[in-house]
């Protein structure tokens, strides 16, 4: 039971920081957050592309989607 609820806010927690990950690449590439290189030192990281921000947004993305499926399993499993 503590391991499901632990797991559900995991998953969002994941969720909507890879949905943020995303859409920070997605701005740095399409200039919305100021010049290319500029955005890209200030919003990415240690990333060397806006490209390598949307991967792991997306990455994470996926993790979201597995610890949610793991959810509902695990739900369905204590009923």
């Amino acid at each position: 039971m503590i391991f499901t609820k632990l797991i559900t806010i995991a998953a969002c927690i994941v969720l909507v920081g890879s949905v943020l990950r995303i859409i920070t690449g997605l701005g740095i590439a399409t200039e919305f957050l100021g010049p290319y290189e500029e955005a890209l030192r200030r919003y990415g990281g240690t990333a060397a592309s806006s490209g390598a921000i949307i991967d792991r947004g997306v990455y994470g993305f996926l993790a979201a989607l597995m610890l949610g499926t793991l959810e509902e399993i695990s739900k369905r499993r204590e009923k």
